[in-house]
């Protein structure tokens, strides 16, 4: 039986391990390979029993390496691949047992997403443009907006193009999907946009402000930041909001920030 996960994060350590059963026969040697490439064998006649071979990704701990697993120190972006195992007893049965398993490794992002495009000064009518980038990681990250708590619909998100999510095509939200970006280190980063209208209906009439939000998320690690940004009224006493709006920002925390907003009435 062959234990690789499936899943592990860049930097990390992790044992493979490598169980079989031959049948009362002798262990001749235990061989590992990456990607067709061997990096580790155990032959117990040997001495020392385990030997390591140089592989670009592998950095196989002998102190904490046996017949049964290997262990790997220091993953990076070069150690994924499928890893096989291949048993082989001493004569006479000469049998021999094979597994293999592929290993993805995965960069978490080392900062949220954020938010930018966010301007000082909003009348009625005037188009929000709004930009949510990831910070690099490896694979990808999937972004996710939401308006005052829900979920913008994504599901075309795929088809790469301005997508139109509202009721009202004309005031929006869209979503504009941007292909991602490879930086040096082979790490992704994308931008998704968020365009719509300064309307009232996207206004919480009590609190005179709407809040949007960025969430990143990547694989079955289910890693989750967000960036939020609330534009709210800058006069919540009345629901009747007179004249042009000025703008004040403040720094709230790293990934949160709100924008003092007043709405002209349409």
């Amino acid at each position: 039986m062959l234990r690789v996960p499936s899943q592990k994060l860049r930097a990390h350590d992790v044992t493979l391990k490598c169980m079989y059963d031959l049948e009362n026969s002798t262990l001749y040697s235990i061989q590992w390979y990456k990607d067709g490439s061997m990096f580790y064998r155990f032959v117990p006649a040997d001495e020392p029993p385990g030997q390591m071979f140089p592989l670009p990704g592998v950095s196989v701990d002998l102190q904490h390496s046996s017949d049964s697993q290997v262990t790997l120190r220091l993953l990076d972006l070069e150690s994924s691949g499928t890893y096989r195992c291949e048993v082989s007893s001493e004569a006479p049965k000469f049998l021999t047992e094979v597994a293999e398993a592929y290993m993805n490794i995965m960069a978490l992002p080392k900062d949220a997403p954020k938010i930018t495009g966010m301007r000082l000064k909003y009348n009625e009518g005037d188009p929000i443009n709004l930009n949510c980038t990831s910070s690099p990681s490896k694979p990808v990250a999937v972004l996710t907006w939401f308006i005052n708590g829900n979920q913008v619909d994504n599901s075309d998100i795929s088809q790469r193009r301005i997508i139109p999510t509202g009721k009202d095509s004309k005031d929006g939200p869209f979503l504009t999907q941007y292909r991602p970006v490879v930086d040096d280190e082979g790490l992704e980063y994308v931008t998704l946009g968020l365009r719509m209208a300064a309307k009232k209906k996207f206004f919480n009439t009590l609190l005179h402000s709407m809040k949007v939000k960025c969430t990143a998320s990547m694989g079955q690690l289910m890693w989750h930041v967000k960036h939020e940004a609330r534009i709210q009224s800058a006069n919540t006493a009345s629901s009747q909001i007179p004249g042009p709006e000025k703008c004040h920002v403040w720094l709230v925390s790293v990934v949160t920030f709100f924008i003092a907003h007043k709405l002209l009435d349409s």
